[in-house]
């Protein structure tokens, strides 16, 4: 057994250089997560996760202080785990294999130093990780694709509703002056991973109960779709009225933020109304 380390005569420069030593063979894994987050719009959200994994962490340092206990040599083996499979997805490509790689690698070093009970309660934050990875194309792809549909026809029904005429054809929306075309990026996928990602992190540091934090994850994805069909049914609207103003770039991607920051802020909502109603004040 080893002699175990007290986190509060650990010096910032050890810290950091625990840090390099532990990211170093996943330093190729990093460089090209990087890269991924700057090409797929869809994950960019993906560089804030550490940071937010971080504070996660600060957070609960009161709690990670009192659970100090005697390291565990399991988490040796665990660490050194996930570096050989850290090894096989590199051959492979994954960026999956190599997350859940750094996830074990990270773990099992709070095993190793601080014992089992600092390992339970920074594996919640440090689990989170996993959100920062991209998901396979396929997987987004076919995601995307079905997305497009459900967006579509509801928000044709909606444009009926409203009294605007409308012809479906696929994911092309006719109306009498002009056509609206609901494209990949018109989806809501991009908005999804974003807020499920918002949902976690919301539920790890303001919720306690677990049926809650599961319910704001559950929310999230009927936000994003609702806020996507939002935005398809209100560019609908401006072309009734003002045709090929509907068209311009610059009204696509303010119309897109405003719907996303009110999917975020109905998100916001969603769990303080939960926190009221269940009378938790975390």
């Amino acid at each position: 057994m080893v002699a175990f380390v007290q986190l509060r005569s650990v010096r910032p420069v050890y810290w950091f250089g625990l840090a390099i030593l532990l990211l170093l063979p996943f330093s190729v894994f990093l460089r090209a997560l990087g890269n991924a987050w700057a090409e797929n719009p869809e994950f960019s959200f993906g560089i804030l996760i550490p940071f937010i994994v971080i504070y996660l962490l600060w957070h609960r340092r009161q709690q990670l202080q009192n659970e100090v206990g005697a390291g565990r040599a399991a988490g040796l083996a665990l660490a050194f785990t996930g570096c050989a499979l850290q090894i096989l997805s590199s051959m492979s490509g994954g960026f999956l294999i190599a997350g859940v790689a750094l996830v074990m690698a990270i773990l099992g070093t709070i095993l190793y130093l601080w014992g089992a009970n600092c390992t339970k309660i920074a594996a919640a934050p440090v689990a989170l990780l996993l959100l920062m990875i991209p998901l396979p194309g396929y997987v987004t792809g076919e995601l995307s694709w079905k997305l497009q549909g459900v967006a579509s026809t509801v928000s044709s029904i909606v444009l009926r509703v409203l009294g605007t005429p409308v012809l479906q054809e696929g994911n092309l929306l006719k109306i009498p002056n002009y056509a609206l075309e609901v494209k990949q990026a018109c989806s809501g996928s991009r908005s999804l991973f974003a807020l499920i990602a918002l949902a976690l992190v919301l539920g790890l540091s303001v919720t306690r109960k677990w049926w809650v934090r599961v319910l704001l994850v559950a929310v999230a994805p009927l936000l994003a779709v609702g806020a996507n069909i939002l935005r398809i049914v209100g560019t609908g609207l401006i072309a009734r009225r003002w045709g090929a103003l509907a068209a311009y770039e610059s009204l696509h991607l303010i119309w897109g933020i405003v719907v996303f920051v009110i999917a975020v802020l109905g998100l916001l909502g969603t769990q303080r109304f939960l926190r009221w109603a269940t009378n938790e004040y975390a």
